[in-house]
Formats: C-alpha cells, sequence, structure tokens
C-alpha cells in the first residue's frame, strides 16, 4: 500500500494508476450501477469508471461515531485499515477483493469521513451447495493461524468455481481451537442444518464453543428483550425469552444422550444471528 496527499485528503492505494478514482468520487462523476447494500453500519455501491465496475464503500458507523473518531487518531479510519485487511489476505494465499483506493478526510486528526473502492466479485453468495469448498477455505485461513471473524454464510462468495471472502477481520486469535470451532458452530448456524461431516471437530474444543454460542443466543435475546422495554414494546410470547436453564438443560440432554465429545452435535438455532455474533476473541 502506498500513501499520498490530495487536495489535503489523505490516499492510499495499490499503484499510481488507481488514483484516478480521486477526481472522478470528489466531483461525483461515477456512474453509480446499483446499491447492494445501504443501512446505518455502511453504503455499498456498484460503480463503474471508464468501462470498468468497482465496489464503492462507505463505513457510515465508523465515519460518523464520535469514539470511532476518536479511536482513528490511533489507529487510522476503517477504509485504511480494511484497505490492508484485504492485502493481508491475498498476501497470505486467501482470495478475496483486490484493494485499490481508500481516501480519509481528518479534522483535528480524526477520520470524519472515509470510503474505499475494491474489486468488483462477478460471484454470487454461497449457499449449502456450496458448503464444502467454504468450509475449506474457512479451514485454510485457520491453517494460517487467523480467524474469519464473521463467518456466516454470506460472508463467502462463489465465483468461477473459487470461494471469495468478504468482510473478514482476519485477525490472529488469542483462544486459538476455542474460536476456531466457534466460527465453524456459527457458520453451521447460518446454513441452517448440519454440516458437521464437511469439517473436523476437536473435542472439548468444540464443546466449549458450543457452551459460547447457546450463551451468546441466550444474552441476544435478553438484550432484544431489555431494548424492546426501553421502546415501550411488549413482546407476544414469553417464550420469545428463552430462560438459561432451558438452554442448558438442552446442552445436558445432549451430552446423556452422547458421552462421546467427539460426535456431540447440538441443535441450531438461527435466531438473532446478527445480534449473536460478538468479537468474544
Amino acid at each position: 500500500m502506498y500513501k499520498g496527499i490530495m487536495k489535503k485528503k489523505n490516499i492510499y492505494f495499490d499503484e499510481l494508476s488507481s488514483t484516478k478514482f480521486f477526481n472522478p468520487i470528489e466531483e461525483k462523476r461515477i456512474k453509480v450501477l446499483k446499491t447492494l447494500k445501504s443501512d446505518h453500519r455502511s453504503t455499498v455501491k456498484l460503480i463503474e469508471l471508464n468501462g470498468k465496475t468497482y465496489v464503492y464503500k462507505i463505513p457510515t458507523e465508523k465515519n460518523t461515531r464520535k469514539w470511532q473518531r476518536f479511536l482513528s487518531i490511533f489507529r487510522g479510519g476503517e477504509s485504511q485499515r480494511e484497505f490492508l485487511c484485504l492485502e493481508k489476505i491475498l498476501k497470505n494465499g486467501i482470495d478475496t477483493a483486490k484493494p485499490y483506493f481508500a481516501c480519509e478526510t481528518k479534522k483535528f486528526g480524526m477520520v470524519v469521513d472515509s470510503y474505499l473502492v475494491m474489486e468488483y466479485i462477478d460471484g454470487r453468495e454461497g449457499n449449502i451447495d456450496n458448503i464444502e469448498i467454504i468450509c475449506d477455505t474457512l479451514e485454510k485461513i485457520h491453517s494460517k493461524g487467523f480467524i474469519h471473524g464473521d463467518s456466516q454464510l454470506s460472508n463467502f462468495i462463489i465465483s468461477n468455481g473459487f470461494c471469495y471472502i468478504i468482510d473478514a477481520r482476519f485477525k490472529k486469535s488469542i483462544f486459538g481451537k476455542f474460536a476456531q470451532a466457534y466460527e465453524f458452530i456459527y457458520l453451521e448456524t447460518s446454513c441452517g442444518q448440519s454440516i458437521k461431516k464437511y469439517y473436523k471437530r476437536h473435542g472439548i474444543y468444540h464443546v466449549v464453543a458450543r457452551l459460547v454460542d447457546y450463551y451468546l443466543i441466550f444474552w441476544g435475546k435478553v438484550r432484544a428483550f431489555v431494548k424492546s422495554l426501553l421502546r415501550g414494546e411488549k413482546f407476544k410470547k414469553s417464550e420469545d425469552l428463552e430462560s438459561k436453564e432451558s438452554i442448558f438443560q438442552k446442552i445436558k440432554s445432549k451430552f446423556k444422550r452422547n458421552k462421546d465429545f467427539e460426535k456431540y452435535s447440538s441443535e441450531i438455532n438461527n435466531e438473532n444471528q446478527e445480534e449473536n455474533q460478538w468479537e468474544f476473541w
């Protein structure tokens, strides 16, 4: 990654030719083909420049939150960090989108606005039919000593027989095999069915990760319940908040039916998936 300054803005690019994105974006001369995503967290658009398509991403939440702006003084803005993350993924032999250009606007040393331009992967979200290659990709990430960070099914793109990862944090994990086991459990949850035959489960690591998963499901429901009370809403059914006792009763019954940790298989719960993805590592 190279660094530079254009019109008092910090820019980051893979090669000098990538600075071609700056003026069209600043002058709003880019052609937007469609909006891929738009919510409080980020805006992602498919754009065209000089007959080629690219992905243009604005990390809205990280750009606007005061605490995130303050942290950017020490660790840089979200777009710069994602640029570096994508480079690191590619350097480790994992397929992902190639970053081309990033730009940051700073005020008092804080990043108050930023965006990233990267390669557009013409493919589709992974599904259960591609689970073998997806599990192989996740195994490859773990073999390099990293974790994906958000291993749900939709964060794997299938294109021309290759599996690309997106929205990955790609970090080293202090929890090692426990975190790796949790990533497969989280992937399994997003599939809505068992995928145990496609990955290796390591005894106690898998069991502990499953317990963490049950706890996070419970805590996610507690948070949802509290938020609803603060908003003045009421749950229609008392079952919406499953008790901690009932969750651990399920775990206990599983162990009674199966004493072999390697064959241990738990029920999959798809509710509140985004709420339950915690960076506990």
